[in-house]
This record gives C-alpha cells, sequence and structure tokens, in this order.
C-alpha cells in the first residue's frame, strides 16, 4: 500500500511532465491514426487435390472392388501445399495479374508521404546499384515486387485449403488484382500440367513399342510351335508322372523277373533229379545158351559118375572132369536163367509236367527281360525329353519375360498417351487439380487501422510514457520527499511525518 501511496504522489508531484508526455504521444497516435491512409485486405482460398479426374486418366482402373477402387484419393503432402504457395506469390505471376492493369488510387496526403519515404529508404539501395553497375529494375518489376511484399499466403490448420490475403488502400483494386492473380495462377497451372507435345512423343513411343511386343509375341508362338508346346506346366507334370510309372512298372519287373528267375533254376534241378522215361512193359524167356550148358553138365556128371567106379578119386581124370564141372556150374551160376526178349517204356508224366513249367517260366522270365530292357529305354528317353522339357521351359520364361516386359512398357506408354490426351481435355475444360474454394473477396471495413483499438493502445501508451517521464524527472531531482527516500538515503526508519499543513 506504501508503494501505491509512493506511486500517486509522484505522479502527483510530477503531474505537468506526465501530462505533457501522455498529450504528446496520445495526440501522435492519434494524427497517425486519422492520417493514415486506410488499408483493406482481399481474402481467397484455394483448395489442392491430389489429382483431377484419376477415374479417366487411369485406365487400369476397374470397377470398384477393394482390389481396384473406382477413384484413389492420396493425401496431399506438405511438399505440395509449399510449391502451390510458392507459385501463387511467385513474382512472374505478380507480373502477369498487373499488366494492363491500372493502379490504385494513391492515398491521399499521407499516400504521397509513405511513397516518398519509400522512395527515401530505397536511396542507398539505387547507390549500390550504381556503384557496381547493376541494372535498374523496371517500374514494372518495382511495382511487382512492392505488390508482393503485400501478398501473403498461408495453410489452415488440418485442411488442404491455402488461404491467400493481399492488402492495399483500394478495397476494389485489391479485389480486382487478387482476381487477376487467381485466374493467372489457374492459367500457369493449365500450362505446366500439359505439353502439347507429350501426347505426339507418348503416342509415337506406344507405336515403337507395341510392334517390338508383336514381334516378341511372334517368337514366343514360333517357339512353341516348333517344339510343339501347348502348356509347359501341364506338359512337364505328364510327362513326371509317364516316368514314375515307367520306373514303377520296371521295379515290379524286376521283381517278377527276379521269382521267375528263381523258378527257373528250381526247376531245372528238380528236372535233373526226375527221368525223363518210365518203363511201361517187359518179357523175358529162358536162357538158350543155359539150356544147351545144363545138358552137357549133366552129360559130364554121369561120367564122372561113371570114372569114379574106374578110377580113384584123386586121380587125373577126375581132376579133369571135376575141373570142367566147376567151370560150367560157374558159368550156370553166373548167368540168368531168364533173358529178356521184349521191353516197352513211355515219357515219364511228372517230368513233362516240371519240362513244360521249365519252359514257360523260361518264356516269362526272358519276356520280362525284354520288357525290362524296353521299360529302360523308355525310361531313359522319358528323363531326355524331361531335361530337354526343363531346358524348353527356362528358354520358354525367356521368352515370355521379354513379352511381359514389352507388354508392360507399351501399356506404359499407352497410359502415358491417354493421360496426355485426356489433360489436354482437363486443361481445356479448366479441371486442374488446384480450384478456387473462396473468391477473392470485397473487403467492407479496413484491416488498419482499427480507431478504437488504436485509441485504446494510444491512451495505454500515453500513460505509459507519461509514468516514464514522471518517474526519470524523479529521479534526477535531488530533493527527499518520501520515507522511502530518507531510509535510501540514511538507512533509518521513518518515525513520523509532518506535512505542510502543520
Amino acid at each position: 500500500m506504501s508503494n501505491f501511496d509512493y506511486w500517486i504522489d509522484m505522479v502527483w508531484r510530477r503531474r505537468v511532465i506526465f501530462a505533457e508526455t501522455a498529450a504528446v504521444v496520445l495526440g501522435l497516435v492519434v494524427l497517425g491514426t486519422f492520417l493514415w491512409p486506410p488499408i483493406y485486405e482481399s481474402n481467397a482460398e484455394i483448395l489442392v487435390q491430389d489429382s483431377r479426374a484419376q477415374l479417366l486418366v487411369s485406365p487400369d482402373i476397374q470397377g470398384n472392388s477393394p482390389d481396384k477402387s473406382a477413384v484413389v484419393v492420396n493425401p496431399v503432402s506438405e511438399e505440395d501445399l509449399n510449391s502451390e504457395r510458392e507459385l501463387i506469390t511467385s513474382l512472374f505471376l505478380v507480373k502477369q495479374a498487373v499488366s494492363n492493369l491500372a493502379p490504385p488510387e494513391d492515398g491521399g496526403a499521407s499516400g504521397a508521404m509513405i511513397d516518398a519515404l519509400s522512395a527515401t529508404l530505397a536511396l542507398p539501395a539505387a547507390g549500390y546499384r550504381a556503384i557496381h553497375g547493376l541494372p535498374a529494375p523496371t517500374e514494372l518489376d518495382k511495382w511487382a515486387i512492392k505488390l508482393s511484399s503485400h501478398l501473403k499466403t498461408n495453410v489452415i490448420k488440418r485442411s488442404d485449403i491455402i488461404e491467400v490475403d493481399f492488402t492495399s488502400h483500394d478495397a476494389h483494386w485489391s479485389q480486382q488484382f487478387l482476381s487477376r492473380l487467381l485466374n493467372q495462377y489457374l492459367a500457369f497451372h493449365a500450362r505446366i500440367s500439359h505439353d502439347p507435345e507429350a501426347e505426339r512423343f507418348f503416342s509415337e513411343q506406344a507405336g515403337i513399342l507395341e510392334r517390338r511386343l508383336r514381334t516378341s509375341e511372334d517368337n514366343l508362338r514360333q517357339f512353341q510351335v516348333q517344339n510343339g508346346i501347348t502348356d509347359i506346366g501341364d506338359q512337364t507334370h505328364s510327362l513326371i508322372g509317364r516316368v514314375s510309372q515307367l520306373k514303377l512298372q520296371r521295379d515290379q519287373d524286376g521283381a517278377q523277373l527276379a521269382s521267375t528267375q528263381n523258378q527257373v533254376a528250381f526247376l531245372e534241378g528238380l528236372l535233373r533229379q526226375t527221368p525223363e522215361h518210365i518203363n511201361k512193359e517187359t518179357k523175358s524167356v529162358q536162357n538158350m545158351a543155359l539150356q544147351q550148358l545144363k545138358p552137357q553138365v549133366m552129360q559130364m556128371k554121369a561120367e564122372r559118375a561113371e570114372l569114379l567106379s574106374r578110377y580113384q578119386p584123386n586121380s587125373q581124370r577126375i581132376h579133369e572132369i571135376d575141373a570142367k564141372l566147376a567151370a560150367a556150374q560157374k558159368i550156370l551160376d553166373e548167368e540168368n536163367h531168364l533173358e529178356v526178349m521184349e521191353s516197352s517204356t513211355d515219357l515219364n508224366p511228372v517230368w513233362v509236367t516240371i519240362q513244360t513249367d521249365l519252359g514257360q517260366a523260361k518264356a516269362q522270365a526272358a519276356s520280362l527281360a525284354a520288357e525290362q530292357n524296353t521299360l529302360g529305354s523308355e525310361i531313359s528317353q522319358g528323363e531326355q525329353q524331361l531335361a530337354g522339357m526343363v531346358n524348353l521351359g527356362v528358354e520358354l520364361d525367356r521368352y515370355q519375360r521379354k513379352v511381359d516386359t514389352d507388354k508392360e512398357a507399351y501399356m506404359a506408354y499407352v497410359r502415358k498417351a491417354e493421360e496426355a490426351r485426356a489433360a489436354q481435355g482437363l486443361n481445356a475444360s479448366k479441371i486442374l487439380n488446384v480450384s478456387i474454394a473462396q473468391d477473392p473477396m470485397l473487403p467492407s471495413e479496413p484491416k488498419f487501422p482499427i480507431v478504437w483499438l488504436n485509441l485504446i493502445a494510444g491512451t495505454m501508451l500515453a500513460l505509459s510514457a507519461g509514468f516514464a517521464a514522471a518517474y526519470w524527472e524523479e529521479t534526477q531531482d535531488p530533493r527527499v520527499f518520501s520515507p522511502k527516500d530518507v531510509t535510501q538515503l540514511t538507512g533509518l526508519t521513518t518515525v513520523a511525518i509532518i506535512n505542510d499543513e502543520a
């Protein structure tokens, strides 16, 4: 509270300087407010899109499915918005807009003063150009540079809209200039978005690539016809299946051949153990030689008996007759008394069965062996065909890749040619990826000065200047006017204050 009283006392003591300073500052503010020419601001808004009529310039978009939607909307990047801002405020477009445009009405005496002040400030730059021999800018350049300083753009937050503001001392001229500037901006956009030679270039390239594509397709077709390829995948799978079946059949025949060979070996061993013929009927008669020998033996026995009657048993004659009897008896004992006169035989049926089975087994083994050789040849041939098919597949892929590459290049240039043709039509209809969302507005009230705001600000500034002047005079006065000054000078505490009346 004591500080507040101090300030009140100070202002009261210095009321003259306070009032003079405040009056001067407030007077200058009021004078500048009423003498400064009004400044009007015209506004317009531009909507920036990622593309224009995408459905027309994208031939590959079909239908409205999740994979291929009818229209694809992409967000506009910050770089795109900044590019558009720079383009709108470019000196080139400003010159185009003010070409053949009458200058605005001057702001009277205050406007002349401002122009004179601007010319004075431009003198150093003119002197610098004169020293270094730089070319002086034309009046149009000076005017365009001056107008560019009053042209502002900013992007509205969380949107694809650019707000364009232009300020001048003439409301109608501000609107007219901004309208011409936006028209030049749209026309320039139409020019840079389409090159008249683009359609011709893309069409010529598409024709060249179409001929190349036809050549590649003819080479692919000729290769398929020469090698009998209809569907390389199905043919390869079919050949693999056939080779697998042949190998399976060979394995089965191999097992059967081994079994048949074992059967042949068994039947051959059994055949060797089985007689080929068996006796069917045998007829036998008395041995004629023995029949003639028996009477002789009987005669010699009779003769021996007679000799015994005349000779001793150990006589020579008896020994001779005994020797003859012994020899004849030996012959009788060694020879069969029966002699085969007739014998008949027949084939053994078991042997015949074994022989038949053996022949069949050998024939089957030979057939299986021949079939094994045939299957081996067919498998070898199939594997060679399969290897050849793989090589053909690699070569076919090369031809197919060539066709795909040529087709992709051809379609790319066809799309580009279509886009160029569509772009020309869109430019003719002024369909761009930028559009005027809000036409330039005619300002109804000046943006500056705002009288009531200037008066309030001037009053606050005048009071602040008055306080500052009073405080400055207070600090420069060596006299003591308050207990605070006594405390600051002596360090003593003030006990009482006696006013002038006392």
